[in-house]
């Protein structure tokens, strides 16, 4: 009878110790981007081992037989109506609003695909009889999903793949920061203006897209969530304000410190691969034989070296072809034209292998977060390109660490780019602070996927996190900004100023006046005498 009663209690404790696992929960990620989904990926298997039971919906999903649990939705028809066109000539052209805007009618189309796929509307139909203890949704362009947590009953973890953007900080309640440099919405380029201007147009690009979101952006998704649930549906603002807490793939020592609200939690790295897949034998040998080294240049998966105009192209073949490295080039069309010797294109490279060959000098890139993370966690220094997005943020911060030197894509010259490897590969301070900050990256309390995962479980144990929420995100924009501060102390200080200028006014005429008075008096005395 004891042992049975130790047992027992054994069972309770481990029960009580693990309550957050064999949770259900339903991950939502729509963006047809690999660069999105292996963020989250990672935390979605995780959480599987851990004993969970997931329905994940991607774009790219994992097609593993073995695993238990783990339904995936396939979401991967989405990247056929993916057209972003050619990001290299829009640099400059558009600002941030504009392209959010330019997405808005593939945002709206991807979300309705997502709503009638087959499997998905079995799911989330009224009378399915499913139920989730939790919702993982990805924070970008797709906020009808949000929905989700009013069918399902369910708090939702929002998770993002690079720093949040200014419509999702002000829904929950994170400050408005429009000249801060982690802000990423901000223009795509320095044009030198002067500062006061150039924070007086952060302010009024940062508002007017917060502006638009909520009064264009949101209305569409809401009509769309509420024509698919066939239930209502409070205001997506509202669910999106109420959210437990967000995963936002950024960490301290590689991004722009700023105040952030507890239930922003920092996660980072989780796509890096502890073991890599070996070289083909051809490219293994190359690379070896590169005894002096050997630079590699990728723009990533939306950003490609194709979209190059040909006199920018040229610049870079020049510079490439004076060097006495070799040249590993991420270049997707079939033939590079004018291709130096000592240059290889490749339409697909193996990018973490490549950077964690000990022969690799420096690595030019777009700027891309995940690009980002896994130079550093092979310690190689950077030349960055960035193209759009938050790139020029990423670009900018190595840049502040040392670690990097930054170029402007559109106006590449043969002469700054040569300059830029130089000065990286002969400079030994741009490797070893490198090695510096990989130290740094990798001191921390605790791993970022197991921090992740006791966060998740919090969320599931207390049904939400409501002792997160910030206050601020119940307030309305001129107070969180202090405006009607602003506004009054701006009134009263123009009419005091307006008072002060009449009294100031009648009482110099009034002064006048009685100069002259006296003044005609004395000249009339003098007449009499």
């Amino acid at each position: 009878m004891s042992r049975y009663f130790i047992v027992v209690t054994l069972a309770l404790i481990t029960s009580a110790l693990h309550c957050g696992n064999g949770a259900r929960i339903l991950g939502v990620f729509p963006m047809a981007s690999i660069s999105h989904q292996v963020v989250f990926r990672k935390l979605t298997l995780e959480l599987n081992k851990r004993g969970h039971e997931l329905v994940v919906l991607t774009t790219d999903p994992v097609n593993d037989s073995t695993l238990k649990n783990y339904k995936e939705i396939d979401l991967h028809f989405l990247y056929d109506s993916l057209k972003f066109g050619n990001l290299i000539d829009l640099r400059g052209k558009i600002d941030f609003v504009d392209m959010f805007k330019h997405y808005e009618a593939l945002s709206c189309f991807h979300t309705n695909e997502v709503f009638n796929h087959p499997e998905f509307r079995k799911l989330y139909a009224p009378n399915s009889g499913e139920n989730f203890d939790l919702i993982l949704l990805e924070t970008f362009v797709y906020p009808a999903f949000l929905s989700l947590a009013e069918r399902f009953k369910a708090p939702i973890i929002g998770i993002a793949s690079a720093g949040l953007q200014l419509s999702v900080q002000y829904d929950i309640g994170n400050p408005i920061l429009p000249s801060h440099p982690s802000n990423w919405n901000k223009d795509m380029r320095d044009f030198g203006a002067w500062v006061p201007w150039e924070r007086l147009d952060n302010f009024i690009k940062a508002w007017r897209h917060i502006y638009y979101y909520r009064t264009e952006f949101l209305p569409k998704h809401q009509a769309i969530a509420e024509k698919h649930m066939g239930i209502d549906i409070p205001h997506l603002g509202d669910i999106h304000k109420n959210i437990s807490l967000i995963f936002v793939n950024q960490q301290g020592p590689i991004s722009f410190a700023r105040p952030n609200l507890p239930n922003i939690i920092e996660i980072g790295g989780f796509h890096v691969s502890a073991s890599i897949k070996p070289l083909s034998m051809d490219l293994q040998k190359i690379l070896d034989n590169a005894t002096q080294g050997f630079i590699y240049m990728s723009l990533g998966s939306n950003a490609k070296s194709n979209m190059l105009q040909e006199e920018t192209r040229n610049e870079f073949i020049a510079a490439f072809s004076e060097l006495p490295y070799k040249v590993i080039w991420k270049f997707e069309d079939e033939v590079l034209p004018k291709k130096p010797d000592n240059v290889i294109a490749m339409k697909w490279v193996p990018q973490q292998a490549i950077l964690a060959h000990p022969n690799l000098k420096v690595f030019i890139y777009q700027g891309g977060l995940q690009s980002t993370e896994e130079a550093v966690s092979h310690a190689v220094p950077l030349i960055g390109l960035p193209v759009f997005g938050d790139q020029d943020m990423n670009v900018d911060k190595m840049v502040s660490l040392g670690v990097a030197k930054k170029l402007e894509i559109t106006a590449v010259k043969r002469d700054n780019l040569l300059e830029a490897i130089r000065t990286i590969t002969l400079d030994k301070g741009y490797k070893q602070r490198m090695l510096n900050l990989r130290l740094l990256l990798n001191d921390k309390t605790r791993d970022s996927l197991e921090n992740a995962i006791w966060w998740t479980e919090h969320v599931i144990r207390h049904r939400g996190a409501p002792h997160l929420h910030s206050s601020t995100a119940d307030e309305p924009w001129y107070q969180r900004q202090d405006m009607d501060i602003v506004a009054f102390i701006s009134v009263v200080s123009v009419i005091v100023l307006i008072s002060v200028s009449i009294v100031s006014y009648k009482s110099i005429i009034f002064f006048l006046n009685a100069l002259s008075s006296l003044g005609g008096s004395a000249g009339n005395k003098k007449k009499r005498n």
